[in-house]
């Protein structure tokens, strides 16, 4: 269990874990509004990729060093559905039943 230091400064909460990372709040009335996260957070990973030429295999380098979800649209917007496998924790190939371009965005 790690431990939280609450400072006041200037008529602002702020808290700190033991972590480095920090939520920042001020009172209004008798409410506490948080305002924002300060240091250290750190948000997950995502890549967008473009496939600009038709083409109904991608192998995509997305290096996010994770399994991540896919959505491919075409260039219409459009969802797409095809295979999808995951080549290393940094790549995966996709796999369409035909050729097209777009977009296929990981998270």
């Amino acid at each position: 269990m790690s431990s939280i230091v609450v400072n006041d400064v200037k008529n602002s909460v702020v808290v700190k874990q033991v972590n480095g990372d920090a939520v920042v709040a001020k009172e209004k009335g008798n409410k506490v509004v948080v305002t924002g996260v300060i240091g250290g957070v750190s948000q997950d990973a995502h890549y967008v990729y473009i496939q600009s030429s038709p083409s109904a295999t991608w192998v995509i380098a997305h290096n996010l060093a994770k399994y991540p979800s896919v959505t491919v649209v075409d260039s219409a917007d459009n969802v797409v559905v095809g295979e999808t496998e995951y080549d290393s924790l940094n790549q995966v190939t996709l796999t369409f039943a035909g050729a097209f371009s777009g977009k296929a965005f990981f998270n």
